[in-house]
């Protein structure tokens, strides 16, 4: 990479970065969703900006790239994540380590599942795009993707910066689903399927913790070590799903 183009890459990530923690400080510091959502489409804005400044072809740049399979690896990757996530909420459930303490009303439970289904597509989306779909496009074919998915991972990790306190059984579940969501950028070369994957987890979790109410149950099993077994299997998983595909 040219000097001016290394120069040009650090300032694009930098400004998606900034642009980024900005949606997320509306939302975590201000409880304000309509700052949360403007400042995830400027987010776009300045992605498309970014590349065009770059030479690149737009959002297409960071692995938006719209074709007929675009559909199919955005299902594929919702279908396999949803599944994955609601088995370990229901063996969590089973095993009495999470209980079910209340579930609002049917027009209550639907709406806020559309809300929060909704937010975090964009949060989501611009967080594949910052901590993969940037760095696949410049780094893929310059060094050796199993190093790229590593570098991915710790970025993702970086990335997580009002949580990182939380100590290292967090690290290791970034750690983790920063190696499968980015796995699934390098088999497919775009976005959708890690996206499909990543909205599942945050659809998921928010419908078990913020519509949902649930509270620590009498389990002996550990919830940290179920959680992280079941985010394992996702790596292999994500391999089979995409075995049609690029490979590494």
């Amino acid at each position: 990479m040219r000097k001016i183009a290394a120069v040009k890459a650090v300032l694009g990530f930098i400004a998606l970065f900034a642009c980024y923690h900005a949606a997320e400080y509306m939302m975590l510091f201000q409880n304000s969703p309509a700052g949360f959502l403007s400042l995830s489409i400027v987010f776009f804005l300045v992605a498309w900006l970014v590349a065009k400044w770059q030479g690149l072809p737009g959002l297409a740049a960071w692995g938006m790239v719209l074709e007929k399979k675009t559909w199919d690896q955005l299902g594929t990757g919702l279908a396999v994540g949803i599944i994955v996530y609601i088995l370990f909420t229901l063996t969590s459930f089973t095993l009495d380590i999470d209980r079910i303490k209340e579930i609002p009303p049917a027009s209550v439970f639907i709406s806020q599942f559309l809300l929060f289904a909704f937010g975090t597509f964009f949060s989501s989306l611009s967080e594949d795009v910052l901590t993969r779909g940037y760095l696949y496009r410049f780094f893929n074919g310059k060094m050796n993707s199993y190093v790229l998915i590593g570098l991915s991972s710790l970025v993702y990790l970086g990335n997580h910066i009002y949580r990182l306190s939380e100590g290292p059984a967090f690290w290791s579940y970034i750690l983790i689903i920063g190696i499968f969501l980015m796995l699934a950028m390098v088999r497919t070369g775009n976005i959708w399927l890690t996206l499909g994957l990543h909205w599942a987890g945050n659809i998921v979790y928010h419908t078990t913790h913020s519509v949902m109410h649930t509270v620590n149950g009498h389990g002996k099993f550990s919830g940290q070590l179920l959680y992280l077994m079941f985010l394992i299997v996702l790596i292999p998983i994500t391999w089979l799903i995409t075995k049609k595909e690029k490979p590494v």
